[in-house]
């Protein structure tokens, strides 16, 4: 099931840098590890807070980021899971960039 994080509008010129996405959730605290066979495509395997490392309780290969030129998204075995993950995910993205300004 794939859940939109971001989507950038039909008549808005421009498009998505996968360095900056990476390097935004990474400063976030979000580690990733890239899809085998996939170049656009990142598991989620931890989240770093204050120093400690927790891991996902749904395990290290269950949600997946999906960059494409035009949207971002998430991508997991369960509907609930991605789309509440994905509204987290828009939340802290937001609260960064807002940081970063």
């Amino acid at each position: 099931m794939k859940n939109t994080i971001l989507k950038l509008p039909e008549n808005t010129k421009g498009s998505f840098s996968e360095p900056k996405i990476l390097g935004s959730l990474d400063a976030i605290g979000y580690r990733l590890t890239p899809v085998r066979g996939s170049y656009n495509k990142f598991w989620f395997t931890r989240k770093v807070e204050d120093g400690t490392s927790f891991e996902f309780m749904n395990g290290p290969k269950y949600y997946k980021l999906v960059i494409e030129s035009r949207e971002i998204s998430i991508e997991c075995g369960g509907d609930y899971n991605g789309w509440s993950f994905a509204a987290d995910l828009r939340k802290e993205m937001r609260d960064y960039s807002k940081e970063a300004a």
